[in-house]
């Protein structure tokens, strides 16, 4: 069973707004490979927040996309669905050379996943 311990999930949202602030400033400077990491950071951790909140399990990389298919179907919220693609493109830039990254698609991936983080927040105990 997982514990909703409200200290994790502060720590898990916590992590997830400095990740959030860490992948804006990498991308002003040009790091496009630390500024991926740090959006899908962000992103894991609000997933964490919420599975922590709900009892959901979250162990490994794979139950990133079982967490949001949870938050989908508990808040009937379609774009859930959209923003999880989003932040796993993230992810997948760190496999990528640098050649094949583009700044302004990070960029608007990074405020992507802003729009998820908001969008859990109901889902992790906050108003």
């Amino acid at each position: 069973m997982v514990s909703s311990d409200p200290s994790v999930i502060a720590d898990h949202e916590s992590q997830a707004r400095e990740f959030l602030e860490k992948a804006r400033d990498y991308l002003s400077a040009g790091d496009l490979h630390q500024a991926s990491e740090k959006g899908w950071g962000a992103a894991a951790h609000m997933a964490k927040a919420v599975a922590v909140a709900q009892g959901w399990e979250y162990e490994t990389h794979a139950d990133f996309s079982v967490v949001l298919n949870q938050a989908w179907q508990a808040t009937g919220n379609d774009r859930l669905r959209d923003l999880r693609g989003i932040a796993n493109e993230l992810h997948g830039n760190y496999y990528r050379r640098k050649r094949h990254l583009n700044a302004e698609v990070i960029e608007q991936d990074i405020e992507s996943v802003a729009e998820l983080m908001a969008a859990l927040v109901p889902l992790a105990g906050e108003s």
